[in-house]
């Protein structure tokens, strides 16, 4: 059991296995966790999601995240230098993922899922505690791989994961943060897909 694993328990995290890895299906009620996204702000480990490490001469790496853009929003990164990006993907768009980074020329791939903690933040408010969170002063050094209106994803390194869980609620206390689970996500995905639809 990792540490993340027991610090979620310990705020009441329900878990279960996704794509291998154990994550927080909810913290009690997955439908006051989405209206907490809707009209606040949630909180979220997203260890159900892949980490890879793309490194290379950076037209390669250029190249190769062009082609990245076909899976779209099942993939998505970062470009932390012209050598290196670090690419997020959906648990199940990660073997695409891989096999499109390793048809690349001059370019690896390296999976450094077990490296990193990654958190979302996620509702109105999302911004907001980010900002409160970077004003802190000793706040783990984060990167943003993430980021839109309502909804920012930060990945640090592991051991961290569980001093940035931390602060990261205790910024946003004032907006009325709250931890959510993948249930209540998942619940919010299907709701904009419908509302899309309809419009």
């Amino acid at each position: 059991m990792t540490v993340m694993t027991t610090m979620l328990r310990r705020h009441g995290a329900t878990m279960f296995e996704r794509n291998g890895r154990e994550v927080a299906a909810h913290f009690g009620s997955p439908a006051s966790e989405a209206a907490v996204c809707r009209s606040r702000v949630g909180l979220a480990e997203r260890s159900d999601r892949a980490t890879l490490e793309l490194e290379g001469n950076p037209e390669a790496v250029g190249e190769a995240l062009e082609e990245l853009g076909q899976l779209g929003k099942a993939a998505w990164w970062v470009r932390t230098s012209p050598h290196r990006a670090i690419i997020r993907s959906d648990g199940a768009a990660v073997g695409a993922c891989t096999s499109m980074m390793l048809r690349a020329e001059d370019v690896s791939v390296e999976d450094v899922s077990i490296e990193h903690a990654a958190l979302d933040l996620v509702g109105p408010h999302a911004q907001d505690v980010l900002r409160a969170h970077l004003e802190q002063d000793g706040a783990p050094v984060v990167l943003v791989v993430r980021r839109d209106e309502t909804c920012v994803e930060l990945l640090v390194p592991r051991v961290y994961g569980p001093a940035l869980w931390n602060d990261l609620l205790a910024a946003g206390d004032p907006y009325g943060i709250a931890c959510v689970g993948l249930e209540a996500l998942e619940h919010l995905d299907v709701s904009d897909r419908l509302s899309r639809r309809r419009t």
